[in-house]
């Protein structure tokens, strides 16, 4: 037997586990050098991520805009395929409209949105300044008129009051006159930082634009390539996934934003009410942190509670109760009214997965740590499932399920998310 007919013979037997010996090798190889360079890798993934930075920021942009573009598209489908007679033709420019629109909305609030935000910022600090001097003085008069027959207390008020004092005059007269060149540097530099992102953000906006006008093409071609390396069932449970990451993170940001939107809309309407200054940023600021789950309103209502505190002490006492109230509200009724339930996640995994990925991701991981834990849960789900329905342990499946996920509960789920 020569060489070309063991290799048509018995190559086919052989292949499958040289090719297994040849990744395991390979992998070895991978995590030994991950091991012992992984200062050298983690300095290159960082100037990678820096390099590509636009098109993370793009792609980011586009994929919180989609759903908007997807609803302006059907509505510029139904009312320009009637009118023009190439569908075709029809089809590009109802994307190309959804894809503008968009743009313009979006550009439009976050315009209206830094104008209100940076005018009550401006105020905000002129305010405190003139006022600075009167507020430290108001609030040595009361703490007196509280503590007026011990004179201990009164010591330590009188001491306090000249050390607050002492440091403003030191403040203003003797680190910050004489230290304005170095500060006048490191906003320059803070000023180049800042041109670069707005570069990257102005770039991401474009690449946003052509996801968003070609994002059926990328749709087809991910399809191809999933299909050249999944076959049958294989290429169905992969597609079922993709869909489940893709519904979830839909729902679950979407979900966040206009619930952020509507407790931003209820402080700004009680701030009115209640004769509070700056009512437009407190109401930024607490609808913006609200984003971020069980940590949000406390990042954003202790500082809007300082900036009342220093106008009126009382106003801002009736606002720490309002913002406690209305958390209370939003997390049992307007959040998981809003959301449906369709994260999955008990209270116990979100402050986990927002612990966790916060801890190890910052900010970003505040804001996506849920949605990310969730894909994480439901892949480790399926897999003990399906090792359980392999070794015959179809029953412990169904009491969990009977147990914790009953039928009337499921029905019950999917009837609100057909209502909504």
């Amino acid at each position: 037997m020569n060489f070309k007919e063991f290799r048509e013979r018995e190559g086919r037997k052989y292949f499958p586990i040289v090719a297994v010996v040849f990744i395991i090798f390979a992998l070895c190889i991978l995590f030994f050098f991950l091991l012992f360079r992984f200062e050298a890798v983690r300095g290159g993934v960082s100037s990678v991520i820096h390099i590509l930075m636009p098109f993370l920021y793009g792609g980011v942009f586009a994929y919180l805009l989609r759903p908007m573009c997807k609803y302006f598209e059907r509505n510029f489908r139904k009312r320009l395929r009637p009118r023009i007679k190439d569908q075709r033709k029809a089809d590009g420019l109802a994307s190309a409209l959804s894809v503008l629109v968009s743009m313009l909305l979006v550009m439009a609030a976050v315009f209206i949105l830094l104008t209100l935000t940076l005018q009550s910022v401006v105020n905000s600090i002129i305010d405190l300044v003139n006022s600075l001097p009167g507020q430290i003085g108001a609030l040595t008069v009361w703490l007196e008129e509280i503590f007026a027959g011990n004179e201990v207390a009164l010591n330590y008020i009188h001491s306090m009051n000249a050390s607050v004092m002492e440091w403003v005059n030191t403040f203003f007269n003797e680190q910050l006159l004489p230290n304005l060149q170095d500060i006048i540097g490191g906003v320059s530099a803070g000023a180049m930082t800042l041109v670069t992102q707005f570069i990257n953000l102005f770039i991401g906006l474009i690449v946003a634009i052509y996801l968003l006008c070609s994002r059926s093409k990328w749709r087809a071609q991910i399809k191809m390539v999933l299909c050249c390396i999944f076959k049958g069932r294989a290429y169905t449970e992969v597609v079922k996934e993709l869909r489940f990451i893709d519904r979830t993170f839909t729902d679950y940001i979407s979900g966040r934003i206009l619930d952020s939107i509507i407790v931003g809309v209820i402080v700004y309407i009680v701030c009115i009410i209640m004769g509070i200054q700056d009512a437009a940023l407190i109401a930024v600021v607490n609808g913006l942190t609200n984003i971020i789950p069980y940590f949000g309103p406390y990042i954003g209502g202790i500082p809007s509670a300082l900036l009342i505190f220093m106008d009126d002490p009382v106003k801002c006492v009736w606002f720490i109760i309002f913002i406690l109230v209305l958390q209370q509200i939003d997390g049992n009724i307007i959040c998981p009214k809003i959301l449906s339930d369709k994260v999955g996640l008990s209270s116990f995994w979100v402050l986990f997965s927002t612990l966790l990925f916060g801890g190890l991701f910052g900010f970003v991981g505040l804001l996506v740590g849920v949605p990310v834990f969730v894909v994480f849960y439901d892949l480790i789900k399926k897999f003990i499932y399906w090792a359980l329905n392999k070794r015959g342990k179809d029953e412990l499946i169904a009491q969990y399920e009977q147990t914790y996920h009953p039928p009337e509960q499921k029905r019950e789920k999917r009837r609100r998310g057909r209502e909504e």
